[in-house]
């Protein structure tokens, strides 16, 4: 068995690296494990491995980007907002750029080059370690692994979800709270794309760049969202999509009814589109249905937006009866997508479910049933929107626990 740590890390992802680094800058002795051959794997494809690692935006904005409820979150992102995280990156080497949305990138690496840093930064770091238990004992932590056991007085679980299972995250960390009488909620895919009960892979590579979207589960409105929207072969996506998708995948796995409405003119508002609509059926009379539209939607979208209406395709603008216009117009502010699945788990950005915000005080990563365990990242029961957000609690998280475990703050 290896020298007792202040800190062993199970868990070499994001969390689990900014734990790392930031016990080590405070004086802790770390040991970190990680399973698979490399740390980060996961981190290093971030954001097309460019690596949108926070968001310009206020701790009670950000908090309102999870799924949760942003009370228990507030006081973790008010200690964390994202200048802080810059900073934390910043005095490991890597200066940070915003975009005009908003994300915040690495200036001058890319995603496999910040997570190199925070490996450099990261105390004792030891791969190809499968933790198979964890237990307390005499005040503090054994690891049962299958290279060996190792000891430490405080703990991180910091294993991540349970999507891209070739980067190491196989989900572990559930059997592990539950092995430990811990409250979880079971896996789910959020971040993923989402399967409508009807046929789009003749749609597929057809994206709208701005399209307002309405998630429906029990037949009422639950969350609404703006963004980019794709066809792709089975599914559909997008940022739009993604941001509604952990709810949707909660909801059927509870086997609920969703649907996704698809308002393809968020810009144009009902009356002023039946008023262009009817211009142009007075000017361009004799044009066909699906060209007109097609200058509105792509030529693909409008033949089946047409066909879908129960309109014939050759059908010119001149010769809609009403009920024909109502149906168009309608379809062009509120498409219906009942949707019957998603993605596979596997290939989710980010998974949903883990340990349930109730066990962990989230300001600290402390798993409050259990003196000297934490926990932190994906492997708590809550997810963000796409841009950054899931990154920064990560690192706020992993932060939080090095400096609780240190009994100060990282300067």
């Amino acid at each position: 068995m290896s020298t007792v740590a202040d800190l062993v890390v199970v868990g070499g992802g994001a969390a689990g690296l900014a734990a790392a680094a930031a016990g080590t800058r405070l004086g802790l002795s770390v040991l970190l494990l990680e399973k698979t051959d490399r740390c980060g794997h996961k981190l290093a494809l971030t954001g097309g491995r460019k690596c949108n690692f926070t968001h310009a935006e206020t701790p009670r904005e950000m908090a309102r980007r999870f799924d949760c409820d942003p009370k228990p979150l507030l006081p973790l992102l008010r200690r964390f907002p994202y200048q802080r995280v810059v900073n934390f990156f910043g005095s490991l080497g890597i200066n940070a750029r915003a975009g005009e949305d908003g994300c915040v990138w690495p200036a001058d690496t890319d995603g496999p080059g910040l997570r190199d840093r925070l490996v450099d930064a990261g105390g004792e770091v030891r791969t190809g370690v499968r933790v198979t238990g964890l237990r307390r004992e005499n005040g503090g932590w054994r690891v049962q692994a299958d290279s060996g056991e190792f000891a430490g007085r405080n703990l991180l679980v910091a294993t991540g979800g349970a999507s891209y299972p070739h980067t190491g995250s196989t989900g572990d960390g559930l059997a592990f709270c539950r092995a430990l009488g811990l409250a979880v909620t079971d896996w789910f895919p959020a971040l993923c794309s989402l399967r409508p009960d009807r046929p789009v892979k003749h749609l597929a590579g057809n994206a709208r760049g701005r399209v307002a979207m309405a998630l429906e589960i029990d037949g009422r409105v639950a969350r609404r969202a703006q963004g980019h929207f794709l066809f792709a072969h089975n599914y559909v996506t997008g940022s739009a999509i993604l941001n509604l998708s952990g709810y949707a995948a909660r909801a059927l796995a509870e086997s609920r009814p969703v649907a996704l409405v698809a308002d393809w003119m968020p810009g144009t508002a009902p009356d002023r589109l039946r008023e262009e609509f009817e211009r142009l059926r007075r000017d361009s009379g004799r044009r066909r249905l699906a060209n007109a539209l097609a200058s509105r939607i792509s030529r693909r979208f409008a033949d089946d937006l047409v066909r879908h209406c129960g309109i014939p395709a050759d059908r010119v603008l001149a010769e809609l009866t009403r009920p024909e216009r109502d149906r168009v117009l309608a379809e062009l502010k509120a498409t219906r997508f009942d949707i019957t699945g998603t993605e596979p788990m596997e290939r989710a950005t980010v998974t949903g479910g883990g340990l349930k915000l109730d066990e962990v005080e989230l300001a600290t990563g402390r798993v409050g049933r259990l003196p000297g365990l934490y926990a932190a990242g994906e492997l708590l029961d809550t997810w963000a929107e796409t841009g950054g957000y899931n990154l920064h609690f990560a690192w706020a998280t992993g932060i939080a626990v090095a400096e609780a475990v240190a009994g100060r703050e990282l300067r």
